[in-house]
């Protein structure tokens, strides 16, 4: 029989290499997000989700139901999708993957189907909800951080509509940046440069030599960069959600991997917050 453990855990390296080929076929997202995240992830360049997970069960657990019907919003891979299961179970809730490119909801059908996991999949954009289908928890892990804080508002408003009465929001997202060092230098080649060499000595090292693989490294950290200039203060997500008509329940702060190279740290801050309809 297996345990929870063995159905939620995850194989890195073959979600990387897979995630690359899906990637390359129908990824259109700027800065080849769904093509390289797998990569960056096993090589232990990205170790957010690992390093979260006790703090995101100690928020989750909580406002857990029998038969709960569970949205994942926007994922890159089934890592999020493994961490619910792990901390719902042994309940197994009913659970919702959505998001705008096919890429990572391929390789989570993928993943479930090897598994033998049920996951509902559903290739659309968060923003196309009509609130005619109701979930008891959303979760939003870093999602927003793709988005312009901007259209926050209008995203928690979407969002709020769709909770199931006495629902949950858990959003996780980035809340400041900083490079720190002796030197100038800009967050989008601080990550290029930690997450090259860090490439470069893990089991994945035969994709560094592709000068295409490089070119998309590259891209790829140019956005981080970006999106790290725009980034919301935790006050402000809170006062975006209460806007939206959202209650802030719980919330914390969470350590991110500190990413060095040359003497320079990429430094960035980042928040939890479970939240409920008023």
């Amino acid at each position: 029989m297996k345990t929870a453990q063995g159905i939620w855990n995850e194989d890195l390296i073959w979600q990387a290499r897979r995630g690359l080929e899906l990637g390359r076929a129908f990824c259109r997202c700027e800065g080849h997000y769904h093509s390289l995240w797998g990569a960056l992830r096993a090589a232990g360049v990205s170790t957010g989700l690992k390093s979260e997970e006790p703090l995101l069960a100690s928020l989750i657990y909580p406002f857990i139901r029998d038969n709960a019907r569970v949205m994942i919003g926007g994922s890159a891979d089934p890592g999020v999708l493994c961490a619910v299961g792990r901390i719902y179970s042994p309940s197994r809730p009913r659970i919702t993957v959505i998001d705008k490119c096919r890429a990572p909801l391929e390789l989570i059908r993928e993943f479930t189907a090897i598994k033998g996991l049920a996951c509902r999949t559903l290739n659309l954009d968060l923003f196309d909800l009509d609130g005619s289908e109701q979930w008891d928890q959303i979760i939003l892990h870093y999602t927003p951080d793709f988005m312009e804080p901007k259209i926050h508002g209008r995203l928690f408003r979407t969002l709020a509509r769709s909770l199931a009465s006495g629902g949950t929001l858990v959003c996780a997202a980035m809340t400041g940046t900083s490079v720190a060092g002796g030197y100038q230098q800009d967050a989008g080649s601080v990550f290029f440069d930690y997450s090259w060499r860090t490439l470069q000595d893990s089991p994945l090292a035969d994709l560094a030599p592709s000068s295409e693989f490089e070119q998309m490294l590259q891209t790829y950290a140019a956005n981080v960069g970006l999106r790290r200039l725009s980034l919301p203060t935790s006050k402000e997500l809170r006062e975006t959600l209460s806007a939206a008509g959202l209650r802030t329940l719980r919330e914390a702060t969470t350590p991110r991997k500190q990413r060095s190279v040359e003497g320079v740290t990429l430094l960035d801050s980042n928040s939890i917050v479970v939240a409920s309809r008023d």
